[in-house]
């Protein structure tokens, strides 16, 4: 469980929103690592970088931009370990019993969905990493015959299970040892909050299909709305510092649209589509939607379609 680094929204890690309830009522405490460690780029690998800019209740956390390749990310970062995890995802949430599936965000999906099935002819199989309480699998289940789900979360991995009388994967991404393969792999905002996303992209292609498509969604750092936020804290009109002090950097880097089809390219896949959107237009087709999240690229989010070379 997570909450979101930058609109304070609180959500669930991977596809799911709105399933957790905050006790950040209860939780005023500053939170400040106890270790830190530099790393290199997660993208490319690459240690030339420089400062992007400071931010955190105290401006204690850094954003650092790659020499190498153009992503935005932690450096030095929090010492990714046990510790981290449990300020990042566990402490501040709790598990909502009464959560159901609503008819507005399941719109919302079968938008997305709408948009995957173009690419995905052969519609076999589907597997969504982060599947938090469900959501996406719940579309899914009227085109896919099979529906699977990774989620580390036991509660909210025992719900969907429960709910959706579907397999639901509980260990990391990386590690399973799957015997199935699947037409469509679908990641949203989840990959960029573990520390070496290239685990993911390389476990993605030893489970797709033949002809499979990865669906990856993420956080647009060079969005319009967040160019003129940073212009505004720049120019000081606007603080970078964090209001509510207990949250924590859980976004281990910020997503570009060129660095991440460089990223993809050279991990063996090949992009089929990109484009942002937003939570309200989320197949961004409206004439609105069109300019400016398809042909602009200036949304919030991007989403990128790829299949293996």
């Amino acid at each position: 469980m997570k909450i979101d680094a930058h609109n304070g929204q609180q959500v669930c890690a991977g596809s799911s929103a709105g399933n957790c309830l905050s006790k950040k009522q209860q939780q005023k405490k500053p939170y400040m690592p106890q270790e830190w460690e530099s790393v290199n780029c997660p993208y490319c690998g690459s240690a030339e970088r420089q400062v992007f800019e400071k931010y955190g209740s105290e401006l204690q956390f850094t954003y650092v931009e790659c020499a190498g390749c153009g992503l935005i990310y932690q450096s030095p970062r929090p010492k990714y370990d046990e510790r981290f995890l449990h300020h990042a995802y566990d402490e501040y949430y709790v598990y909502n019993p009464g959560y159901s599936y609503c008819e507005k965000g399941r719109r919302m999906w079968e938008a997305e969905l709408s948009e995957i099935l173009k690419f995905d002819k052969k519609r076999s199989a589907i597997i969504d990493v982060g599947s938090c309480m469900g959501d996406f699998l719940n579309v899914c289940t009227k085109h896919y015959p099979v529906c699977e789900g990774v989620e580390v979360a036991q509660n909210m991995a025992d719900f969907t299970s429960r709910q959706l009388h579907l397999k639901i994967h509980m260990e990391k991404f990386e590690k399973i040892e799957f015997v199935e393969k699947y037409s469509c792999v679908h990641i949203s905002h989840a990959i960029e909050h573990i520390p070496n996303p290239v685990e993911w992209v390389r476990k993605s292609l030893q489970i797709l299909d033949k002809d499979g498509i990865l669906v990856i969604n993420v956080p647009n750092m060079y969005s319009l709305e967040r160019r003129f936020k940073r212009f505004l804290k720049r120019t000081g009109i606007k603080s970078s510092a964090w209001k509510d002090s207990w949250r924590t950097p859980d976004h281990m880097f910020e997503p570009t649209i060129g660095s991440t089809l460089r990223f993809l390219d050279e991990n063996g896949l090949r992009v089929l589509e990109h484009y942002t959107y937003s939570r309200k237009d989320a197949a961004a087709r409206t004439p609105f939607g069109i300019l400016y999240n398809r042909l602009l690229r200036c949304g919030s989010n991007i989403r990128f379609f790829a299949t293996p070379k």
